[in-house]
């Protein structure tokens, strides 16, 4: 795999701009445009130091690209955000990780030496993209699901806050009031779409696997969950298993070569996937 640096990245960045503690960048990749943000952070020592890290880890932020196209939401730069000091290394390292964020959505071929288009996605990403959430309605159920999820262990951890910082906006809500709204019962969900019932369910079963561990909690919440929206044992069971097979694939993008079997099949374990179909999900998978 290519070592990405902020060198590497210029024949496709467009443009970046910094609003706050914010990196705004535009990346082209064969005629494609792509906008992405992430926060800029100090270098140094982050656990020595004390110093805020301020993005989701490698595999949460893949998960936010692609639920980005399936939820339409667009952001709009806010005006007199008063600008911060960071140094030409901060900058580019924020630039690097911005171009590190699409990643699921493009590949780097040797032969040519250059990034290209993705051929491929998962099933995950295709049913998302064809069931994109288009309601207000259906967002903000989706919302109080997923922080309702993330407090299924009785708090919200650091790295959840941070995710949901990059994901909520305020149609669908704002984490500081998601978190002290009452759990959701079946007449709250009377008026969320079939469609949405659908994409908001292997929505927040994606979100659920990205801290590469499904607890028996969040399994409760799943199938809670799923009896609100009155789907089909065999639906959940397929849903949850587009959501594992996403799951694995953007841990083999991260490692950028297959896991060992002892180490498959520990992962496959950790998000209640079975052992078998989790090889095959390897066999099969193609990073581009």
């Amino acid at each position: 795999m290519i070592e990405i640096t902020y060198k590497s990245i210029q024949p496709y960045l467009k443009e970046e701009l910094q609003q706050g503690e914010i990196m705004y960048c535009r990346f082209v990749v064969e005629e494609q445009e792509f906008e992405t943000e992430v926060g800029i952070e100090k270098l140094g020592d982050s656990a020595g130091l004390g110093i805020m890290v301020k993005n989701p880890s490698k595999m949460r932020s893949m998960l936010l690209r692609a639920l980005n196209k399936g939820i339409r939401k667009k952001r709009v730069l806010e005006e007199g955000v008063p600008q911060i000091y960071f140094s030409k290394k901060e900058l580019e390292a924020a630039a690097v990780r911005a171009f590190e964020s699409i990643l699921d959505e493009i590949v780097y071929i040797e032969t040519t030496e250059k990034w290209h288009l993705a051929t491929q996605f998962s099933d995950f990403e295709v049913y998302i993209r064809q069931n994109p959430l288009k309601e207000k309605y259906d967002k903000k159920i989706m919302s109080r699901m997923l922080v309702e999820m993330a407090r299924a262990d009785g708090r919200i951890e650091q790295e959840e806050r941070l995710f949901f910082s990059h994901f909520l906006n305020d149609e669908m809500g704002r984490l500081s009031d998601l978190i002290s709204a009452p759990y959701l019962t079946n007449a709250d969900c009377k008026k969320v779409t079939k469609n949405g019932r659908l994409t908001i369910f292997i929505i927040v079963a994606a979100v659920a696997l990205t801290d590469n561990e499904l607890e028996l909690e969040e399994v409760e919440k799943l199938n809670r969950f799923a009896e609100i929206f009155e789907l089909t044992p065999k639906k959940q069971k397929k849903l949850l298993q587009i959501a594992q097979d996403y799951t694995l694939e953007t841990r083999l993008k991260v490692e950028t070569k297959p896991l060992g079997l002892d180490k498959l099949h520990a992962f496959a374990d950790q998000i209640g996937m079975d052992r078998g179909h989790a090889e095959h999900v390897q066999a099969n998978f193609k990073p581009s």
